[in-house]
């Protein structure tokens, strides 16, 4: 028994059988939906995720998605140095033979000596696939890129998270919990309906019923009421504690 090459647990070859199994329904997830979907959206066939800005009156729009057309750009090349792999002249077949070949070769591919290499530059390259397929309104705010200070989003389960201002990729659950330090900083003034639509943004789900609860069991001591009926001014950090205690 070996190390697995990229998760570190016991593996009798480069990688142990749950990252073989992950890996292979990675291939076979990128080239049975993720190019097909993204060709689709650069050819202005279909539109999901975030919608690029409406071109200012007197341009004519762009014939395709530029931002669609360099994933594919990436996962076409991704395919291409596996299959040249198998066989040097499948380097240079379309996306689609190439996948094929691949397929076909399943344990040429997962037993290669640069799988584990292979696996992590398909990761990166699926969950940015991943987040440009996913509705806007499913992605929520995990956090502030450290680096540039950018707001990153993503979706609930991300494990990490590439800025898509300075390409530079951090580990999730970090961002979150640097993230959650600052909703203390946070306020929103509005209704316990309004304060649970902005904690969603966040991925964090609360009803307004637990909110109405929560106060008038005394429980939000930052919440203080305004002028206006049934309206308070929240503070989120408050909210997420709460709603962390109540889980």
């Amino acid at each position: 028994m070996t190390d697995c090459q990229h998760c570190g647990k016991p593996a009798s070859g480069t990688l142990c059988a749950k990252c073989t199994a992950d890996y292979w329904a990675m291939i076979y997830q990128l080239g049975h939906v993720q190019l097909p979907t993204l060709r689709s959206i650069m050819l202005r066939q279909a539109h999901i995720g975030t919608p690029e800005h409406t071109p200012n009156k007197g341009n004519a729009p762009l014939p395709i998605d530029t931002r669609a057309q360099d994933l594919i750009t990436e996962s076409e090349a991704w395919l291409a140095e596996q299959a040249g792999k198998i066989r040097t002249q499948y380097g240079n077949l379309p996306w689609n033979k190439a996948w094929q070949r691949i397929i076909a070769n399943k344990h040429t591919i997962l037993n290669m000596s640069t799988a584990a290499a292979d696996y992590t530059a398909l990761e990166h390259i699926t969950r940015r696939n991943e987040r440009a397929l996913t509705p806007e309104d499913e992605l929520i705010i995990l956090g502030t890129c450290p680096n540039c200070h950018s707001m990153l989003t993503g979706t609930p389960e991300a494990e990490s998270v590439t800025c898509q201002h300075c390409r530079t990729e951090w580990p999730a659950p970090a961002i979150k919990a640097a993230r959650d330090e600052r909703l203390w900083q946070m306020q929103i003034t509005g209704t316990p309906s309004d304060a649970a639509k902005e904690l969603k943004r966040y991925g964090l789900t609360v009803s307004r019923n637990l909110i109405s609860q929560w106060l008038k069991r005394g429980k939000l001591s930052h919440a203080t009421p305004t002028e206006h009926k049934r309206q308070y001014t929240f503070n989120l950090g408050e909210l997420a504690a709460l709603l962390d205690c109540h889980r």
